[in-house]
């Protein structure tokens, strides 16, 4: 049977850039509505053992508890080594990719021998915005390599891209 759908219906893309007085700003976002991510970064053959995301609390584990997530047992088990839906998650997110602010400082000492001599900060992956419990939803939208089409919508569990925190100065004579 065929459960969930690797394909977002809508991506998207946003792009800001604000100066005043010397001072510019700069975001950029992008981010997919619409997907399926099937979270194949654990074992299908778990087992009380292993190290679990804390949704594992939710399991069944006797009468009167969970009916989603079936109980752990030692070893393989049918109910955890087979792909179903309580593998597949919404893989919708919207990423704020990259964020700059700067000031010129000849703006404020014009008599710098200097064209410009600007200051900035800039932030790239500052934040996701995302109900996946995975790592990272962009990440799990095509298996993390190109020519492994077959998995496209399969979080592996490769690491997330890194938030970077960058300080520059750009001097133009």
């Amino acid at each position: 049977v065929m459960i969930g759908d690797p394909n977002p219906d809508l991506i998207l893309g946003l792009n800001i850039s604000l100066a005043w007085k010397g001072i510019d700003f700069s975001l950029m976002s992008n981010g997919a509505f619409g997907q399926q991510i099937a979270r194949s970064w654990r074992r299908w053959a778990d087992s009380p053992l292993n190290n679990y995301t804390t949704d594992i609390f939710n399991r069944w584990h006797g009468e009167g508890s969970s009916n989603f997530y079936p109980r752990l047992t030692y070893g393989a088990h049918k109910n955890w080594q087979y792909v179903s839906d309580i593998f597949i998650e919404n893989g919708d997110y919207m990423r704020l990719s990259n964020l700059t602010l700067g000031y010129d400082l000849k703006t404020l000492i014009s008599a710098l021998p200097l064209a410009q001599a600007r200051f900035f900060v800039t932030v790239q992956n500052l934040y996701t915005f995302t109900k996946y419990q995975g790592m990272d939803p962009e990440i799990g939208a095509n298996g993390g390599v190109d020519y492994q089409g077959w998995a496209k919508g399969i979080d592996i569990g490769y690491y997330p891209s890194p938030r970077t925190f960058m300080l520059g100065v750009s001097l133009k004579f």
